[in-house]
């Protein structure tokens, strides 16, 4: 019998674990009294005892989902050995132990709820004796679902006529150069699905997707933040603020079978495909701020400052653009910079080519880089110069190469520019306002119905990878 949930008593068991958004069906109740010491009968030797130790590991015999929504059921066997004291209780864990919940006092049965839907779960158990807890069961993974018939976007009868969609994933979509899948990612990186057909009910969709991180202490916890639609089959998640470091980012799915609205006259339903979860990983968390009035560059990894680098911006009418820029994988050990690549008149500046400069880092297709400037060394961190890129001093520059990655953030501030074009590089869509954002989301959206514009379509056709100085 499935009991129902103790919560001030877990809670009171296991504060912290309240952050992995597990709840038990019911705690253990824990016998605390060990076994008697045998004694030895008058007129013989003591018979020899053994020290009890902890419990063996139990075995999982089977992970299923449970009755009812975001549940699991874990089956197992108790230890090859009690450790010489009787089992008291059972535990299990879905963060590689680093929380347990007590199991209900069920024998060979324990019920996990409060879990995502669509999610792959990797859970462990555990014995409890009066010595303590044993080690854990060999891992096994599992995945809530809604029940079928319990979701009114899946009804048991799918109607007539019908046509099935799929997506496909990408977890640095905004131009970072790279494979996500492969390649641990910045945390200004944006994925994005795109399925192979136009869906009309975007809420189906948004409300069948979850996003959570594993953070690197094995924690789990959601991620804030927005799907916003690029058009009718494309939609991006970008995160309130930026993801989070070291951590596995997984976006699980139940959109199996669930009905997406109507187009014409076929019913578009989620293909048996689309109940999965899709991953993808952030390295350390590196976030520059520059400041054009101070002009200095200050660089964060993992919330720490690490670095205070002074820089030169763009001088008037070439001010440096304001917003959030994103690093890609488009750098260049030498490069040269021209007034001719900037259509600069001649009549007003004089003519220049700066050749083979050292150590350039491009932020946007239109021109901006981080890059080394021998020239500028009595204006870096002192005035702003340039024709828009950032200029440092060589070392400090390099450094910049070296230790970047596709997806690290640079945000702008006081430069006196606009703020970075929304189609301009991987950071444009970081510079929609989030008021804006959220309006291209179908939760979000008053009406239900979203803005799916693509701000990629506001590009001037004359614009090019031009590189400023």
């Amino acid at each position: 019998m499935l009991l129902r949930p103790r919560r001030r008593l877990v809670a009171a068991t296991c504060t912290a674990a309240l952050a992995v958004g597990v709840l038990l069906a019911a705690p253990a109740h824990a016998a605390t009294t060990p076994s008697p010491t045998p004694v030895a009968s008058s007129g013989t030797a003591p018979a020899a005892t053994t020290a009890a130790t902890t419990p063996g590991p139990p075995t999982i015999t089977g992970v299923k989902p449970g009755p009812a929504s975001g549940q699991l059921t874990i089956a197992f066997t108790p230890p090859a050995s009690d450790g010489g004291s009787p089992l008291t209780g059972y535990d299990v864990s879905v963060d590689a132990g680093v929380t347990w919940w007590p199991c209900a006092p069920a024998p060979g049965v324990c019920y996990l709820t409060n879990l995502s839907n669509g999610r792959v779960y990797t859970v462990v158990v555990r014995a409890q004796n009066a010595i303590g807890p044993g080690p854990a069961s060999a891992p096994a993974t599992g995945t809530p679902i809604v029940p079928p018939g319990t979701d009114p976007d899946k009804p048991k009868k799918l109607p007539s006529p019908h046509v099935w969609v799929n997506a496909s994933f990408n977890a640095a979509s905004n131009s970072l150069g790279v494979n996500g899948a492969t390649t641990r990612l910045g945390v200004g990186t944006l994925p994005k699905l795109t399925f192979d057909r136009n869906i009309p009910s975007k809420r189906v969709v948004e409300t069948h997707l979850t996003v959570k991180a594993t953070l690197k202490d094995g924690r789990v916890r959601n991620v804030k933040g927005a799907w916003g639609w690029l058009d009718d089959h494309t939609v991006v998640y970008r995160p309130l603020n930026w993801w989070p470091g070291h951590a596995t980012i997984a976006i699980a799915s139940t959109m199996d079978r669930a009905v997406m609205g109507k187009s014409g006259k076929d019913y578009v339903i989620g293909s048996d495909s689309l109940a999965k979860t899709w991953t993808f990983k952030t390295d350390r968390s590196l976030v520059a701020v520059v400041d054009g009035k101070s002009d200095r560059m200050k660089v964060y990894i993992d919330g720490k400052k690490v670095k205070d680098f002074g820089v030169s911006l763009g001088k008037q009418d070439w001010e440096t653009s304001n917003g959030v820029k994103v690093i890609s994988t488009l750098k260049e050990p030498k490069h040269t910079y021209t007034s001719t690549s900037l259509n600069i008149d001649p009549a007003v500046e004089k003519p220049y080519e700066l050749k083979d400069i050292p150590w350039n880092t491009r932020l946007t297709p239109t021109g901006e880089f981080i890059h080394s400037a021998p020239w500028a060394y009595s204006r870096i961190g002192r005035w702003n110069g340039s024709h828009g890129c950032t200029n440092m001093f060589e070392a400090d520059a390099k450094w910049i190469y070296d230790t970047t990655i596709p997806g690290d953030v640079v945000t702008y501030q006081n430069t006196g520019g606009q703020t970075v074009q929304t189609w301009n590089g991987p950071g444009g869509l970081w510079n929609i306002p989030w008021k804006d954002w959220v309006k291209k989301s179908a939760s979000g959206s008053l009406t239900g119905n979203p803005n799916t514009s693509n701000p990629a379509a506001a590009k001037p056709a004359g614009a090019t990878q031009n590189a400023s100085a």
